[in-house]
């Protein structure tokens, strides 16, 4: 699967939207937002998908693409 910038955008909306309306406890609703932004970000950065070239011999990946 590759990095979707709708996807990520949508579970940032998600995580926003669900602590909108907090009036109680906003250093709470805080640290869920950035929770939820750091789990969306990961998630997406596992779906990512990498390709390239490495030497026969062993060696770095050369002409690397991440999509």
């Amino acid at each position: 699967m590759a990095i979707s910038e709708q996807r990520l955008k949508q579970k940032i909306k998600e995580a926003m939207e669900s602590c909108q309306e907090e009036k109680d406890d906003p250093n709470g609703s805080l640290d869920k937002i950035a929770g939820a932004i750091a789990n969306a970000v990961i998630e997406e950065l596992k779906a990512a998908v990498v390709t390239g070239t490495c030497p026969p011999n062993g060696g770095p990946l050369t002409l690397g693409k991440i999509t």
